[in-house]
C-alpha cells in the first residue's frame, strides 16, 4: 500500500513505548539517529575528557542508547512515536527547556534567548522517519501530536530550528523543515545558522 493511504496513529515515549522506539532507530536508512538515539540536545555539552571519548558512532551507540533508556526510566524524555497499521515509522522529540538544553550554551542563540522568563519554554528538536514513508505526513502528524501534547501540559512558549536550505540530502533535516512549521502556526524569529545547510529559530505559543 502506498504509505500517503495510511492513517497514523500516535503514542508518547514511555516505559511501554520504548522498544517501539527501539525499533524504529534500528531501521536501515534513518539517518544518525540508530547512534545519537537523540541523545545532543539532552546534554549542555560534550564535556567528557578527549581520551575518554567514543571513537566510532558504534561506540557512541552503545552510550547514547544507554542513556537515553534512562532518561525515560526517569521521565526526562519526551517525545511522539507515529505509527503506520501498527509500525513505528516515526518520531518527534519535545521537551522543556531544562530537559533539552544544549542551545542555551550556542554563543549564536545566546542574543537569541527569550526575554520573558515567566512563560515555560519548550523546545521541538529532532524528527525521525522510516524512510519509506517520507514525505507522507509522518513528520506534520508527529509535530501537531507533539504541541498537543504540550498543550495538555500547561502550554507556553515552543522553539524548534528547523531547516530552511541544505544541500545535504534528508538525512539533515532531522530537526524539521521550516515550510512544516510555518503550517503549524511558527513564525521565523532570526537565522540561526549558515553553511551546507541552513536554519532559523522558529516560535509560537500553545
Amino acid at each position: 500500500m502506498d504509505p500517503k493511504a495510511w492513517e497514523y496513529t500516535s503514542k508518547e515515549l514511555s516505559g511501554n513505548t520504548w522498544p517501539d522506539l527501539e525499533r524504529l532507530f534500528e531501521k536501515s536508512g534513518i539517518g544518525d539517529a540508530w547512534w545519537c538515539w537523540c541523545m545532543h540536545h539532552h546534554v549542555s555539552s560534550y564535556s567528557m575528557p578527549e581520551n575518554q571519548q567514543p571513537r566510532t558512532r558504534a561506540q557512541r551507540a552503545v552510550g547514547n542508547r544507554r542513556r537515553k533508556a534512562e532518561l525515560v526510566k526517569q521521565g526526562r524524555a519526551h517525545g511522539i512515536l507515529v505509527y503506520a497499521d501498527g509500525e513505528p515509522v516515526g518520531w518527534c522529540q519535545y521537551g522543556p527547556r531544562e530537559e533539552l538544553p544544549r542551545v542555551d550554551n550556542s554563543r549564536k542563540y545566546r542574543n537569541l534567548a527569550p526575554e520573558d522568563s515567566r512563560e515555560r519554554l519548550w523546545r521541538i528538536t529532532c524528527f525521525v522517519v522510516d524512510k519509506k514513508y517520507r514525505k507522507s505526513g509522518v513528520a506534520s502528524a508527529a509535530l501537531n501530536t507533539a504541541l498537543e501534547s504540550i498543550r495538555k501540559k500547561g502550554g507556553g512558549l515552543v522553539e524548534a530550528i528547523p531547516v530552511s536550505k541544505t544541500d545535504q540530502g534528508p538525512g539533515y533535516m532531522c530537526t524539521g523543515t521550516v515550510s512544516m512549521f510555518e503550517k503549524a502556526g511558527f513564525k521565523i524569529v532570526a537565522p540561526f545558522g549558515n553553511g551546507r545547510t541552513t536554519t532559523v529559530v522558529m516560535r509560537r505559543t500553545i
